[in-house]
This record gives structure tokens, sequence and C-alpha cells, in this order.
């Protein structure tokens, strides 16, 4: 019984102690497991939340532009000598002891100024193929275009076929 009594504990063995090291090792890797999952969900929605509102952002910031313009838009409209120039640009009307022109396209439409402006496309390729390309065109003229566009003459009838 002196043993039994006594005040020292007595010594848990080693492999008693490696299971229960183990066991909290596996609580704990459990609880560490779910909290990074319920993190990464709220990491998931903060980053998506924070690209809409990016986005949105933006948009804002376009729909501002656009204001922008068209208030500067409906200034110049305010202002006489602008719709003066825009009547004579889109109707054509020319202040007096001016002279008007009109500029007729191939397809006999008039054209405005900003067609007038267009270039023809470039073809693409470097400065000395385009130079050689010139070069080539200039050897071979351009045919005549034959007269088929000219009636040819027909013979009138003579008095001797006449019945």
């Amino acid at each position: 019984m002196p043993q039994a009594m006594s005040a020292d504990p007595t010594p848990v063995p080693r492999s008693q102690r490696a299971m229960t090291a183990t066991w909290r090792l596996a609580v704990l890797v459990v609880v560490s497991a779910g909290i990074a999952l319920v993190l990464a969900n709220s990491l998931r929605v903060y980053f998506a939340q924070a690209s809409e509102l990016a986005e949105v952002r933006g948009q804002i910031a376009a729909e501002k532009d656009r204001i922008a313009d068209l208030e500067d838009k409906l200034k110049r409209w305010e202002d006489p000598e602008y719709v003066k120039s825009i009547a004579r640009v889109r109707l054509g009307w020319v202040m007096p002891g001016e002279v008007g022109y009109r500029v007729i396209g191939a397809d006999g439409q008039p054209l405005d100024g900003a067609a007038i402006e267009e270039k023809a496309e470039e073809p693409p390729g470097q400065w000395w193929e385009k130079m050689w390309g010139s070069v080539r065109v200039a050897d071979q003229p351009a045919l005549a275009p034959e007269d088929e566009a000219t009636p040819q003459p027909t013979p009138s009838p003579t008095p001797s076929e006449t019945p």
C-alpha cells in the first residue's frame, strides 16, 4: 500500500504518450483545414467582388466621359457661330459674296469633306517592294479600251435595192 499512496505519480508509458500526441496533431490538422476552407471561400468572394467593383468603376468613368462629351456638344450648339458653320457644311449654305462648289464623286453623288480626305489603303510591304511594283506597272502601260461603245456604221439601202 505504501506504493499506492505515494505522492509521486506513476510515469505514463511512452507508447501512450505518442498516441495522445498523434490524436492532438490530427485534431489540429482537421481544425486548420476547416479554417482554411472557410477563409478560402471568403477570399474567393472578396476577389470576385473586387473585380466586379473595378469593372463598375470603369463603366462609371466611361459614362462620366460620355456625359462630359455630350455637355460639350450642347455648349457648342448654343454658340451661333458653330450653328452657322454646321449649317454651311450640312446644308451647303454660302455667305453673300461667296461662291459655292460641290465635288461630285464617280457615282455622281456629292462628296462631303470627310470622303474627300480619305486615302486609299497602301498595300502592305516594304518600301522597296512598293517601288519595284511601280516600276513594273510603268513597264506595262495600260491598253487602250476597245471602241465597243461606238456603233459600227451600217450601209444604208440604195435605191436599187428597194422594191
